[in-house]
């Protein structure tokens, strides 16, 4: 028996070394108040992708740069994981998708004294010079629409001033964001407006790199780890701890 004890104890404690013998090396953008590098513990959604690593058995350590980069980072295989992507149907050719880890509501922003409160076609907003985070998707149909003048831009904080110098009419990305953001750089967010109806509801998900050893695996193991945390309570704890719902 003592025999048995002693050769459980090795597996386990060889399996764990497996488990913990590489860091995950995470990266996403600044998109407070999702995530971002001044946010506490880099922001909620942050938070969650730790938490779900660690409850899989892994570490993990996060760096803030810009979207093209991270998303080339982890295209590349130089870092295993992108935090907290929309879904689309070219990504999925590069990465290995997660679960949904939270949803987030994508709309047209415009500085307040625009006419233009609600639109019904994507041929009334080609009317006007519109703006996003350069390589971001909005939508499935907003992503097809040739648009005759679309701008991507490096942050959330470059378009929203481009928006508020005159370069760009309309800017796209999640309200609650845009107004963090516009605060961040000294732009009243009072004068921001979403034009209605909202594009989209869009869900978050992590993106795995294909290009790693065991891709499948670790995406796998996050899937099991985020069930986890939402089975024991944590994940409501971090959404509560941030003021999220």
């Amino acid at each position: 028996m003592k025999l048995l004890i002693s050769l459980l104890a090795t597996i386990c404690l060889s399996f764990s070394g497996l488990t913990h013998a590489k860091e995950i090396s995470l990266t996403t953008t600044d998109w407070a108040p999702f995530y971002g590098s001044k946010l506490d513990d880099g922001g909620f959604i942050s938070v969650i992708v730790t938490e779900s690593l660690k409850a899989a058995g892994y570490d993990s350590n996060l760096e803030f740069t810009s979207w093209g980069n991270a998303l080339e980072l982890v295209k590349a295989g130089d870092k295993d994981i992108l935090v907290g992507a929309y879904f689309s149907e070219e990504r999925e050719k590069l990465y290995h998708f997660s679960l949904p880890i939270y949803s987030v509501l994508t709309g047209i922003i415009k500085k307040d004294g625009l006419p233009l409160d609600f639109y019904n076609s994507f041929e009334m907003l080609d009317e006007y010079k519109i703006g996003k985070i350069d390589q971001s998707v909005v939508g499935k149909s907003f992503d097809a629409y040739p648009f005759k003048s679309l701008t991507g831009y490096e942050g959330v904080d470059d378009g929203l001033k481009a928006l508020n110098s005159g370069n760009i009419d309309l800017y796209v990305d999640s309200f609650a964001v845009v107004k963090q953001v516009a605060a961040d750089i000294g732009m009243d967010p009072a004068s921001l407006k979403m034009v209605q109806p909202p594009i989209e509801e869009n869900d978050l998900y992590i993106l795995v790199s294909k290009n790693i050893p065991d891709a499948e695996k670790l995406r796998d193991a996050f899937n099991a780890g985020f069930i986890q945390i939402q089975v024991n309570g944590t994940y409501d704890k971090i959404l509560a701890r941030f003021n999220q719902s």
